[in-house]
């Protein structure tokens, strides 16, 4: 039987916290000037940023505008940025935000007959430079199923899912009761279940 060294154990804490030092070390600079410090911030956490808000819009076009907006943000504000919390759960917030009052502006001023007709079309051979992050079939599946939930079913499921949040953490950012988050995540997957049933 084989024992894990107690050096084994320690190597994913010590290489967590050399990542921290590592990032720190980069908002600092940021934060007095070093724009080439913030493009490598911009760098290492662009693909989860995209991501994350096409899973809540499910359209490519807005979610670069989106991301981009986001980092143009967080760029503005990171002199104000608190070193004791997380880079990537600030800019996620940044771009929460983004996104849901984009959702809201295109939700009062289209039908959804009309969103619907604007999606993303798989057939197309025209990849934008950040669509080409996602070219895999079946993710692309993923989040075509993801982009037809509900508005309330899918926010709490890429919350859950694609940023790993708890459930009181999801009720403290929509508002809702934690038993809300349970029964939308429960009805979201059950959707998710039946419109990709010919994958699983």
């Amino acid at each position: 039987m084989n024992e894990t060294s107690p050096e084994e154990k320690a190597a994913p804490t010590v290489a967590k916290s050399m990542e921290e030092a590592a990032e720190r070390k980069l908002i600092t600079a940021a934060k007095n000037g070093d724009q080439q410090a913030f493009g490598r911030l911009i760098r290492r956490n662009q693909k989860r940023l995209f991501r994350f808000v096409y899973g809540l819009l499910g359209s490519f076009d807005a979610t670069e505008d989106i991301v981009q907006e986001a980092f143009v943000k967080a760029y503005s504000a990171i002199d104000r940025f608190d070193l004791q919390y997380g880079f990537y759960p600030w800019l996620a917030t940044i771009a929460r935000n983004l996104a849901f009052n984009y959702r809201e502006r295109e939700q009062r001023k289209e039908s959804l007959d009309h969103l619907q007709a604007k999606g993303f079309d798989p057939q197309s051979a025209q990849l934008g430079p950040l669509e080409q992050l996602m070219t895999d079939q079946a993710q692309k599946r993923l989040y075509q199923a993801v982009k037809a939930l509900p508005s309330q079913y899918r926010t709490v499921f890429v919350l859950r899912h694609f940023e790993q949040q708890s459930y009181s953490e999801i009720a403290l950012a929509l508002k809702i009761p934690p038993g809300t988050v349970d029964s939308r995540l429960y009805r979201a997957r059950q959707l998710l279940m039946e419109s990709l049933k010919d994958l699983l």
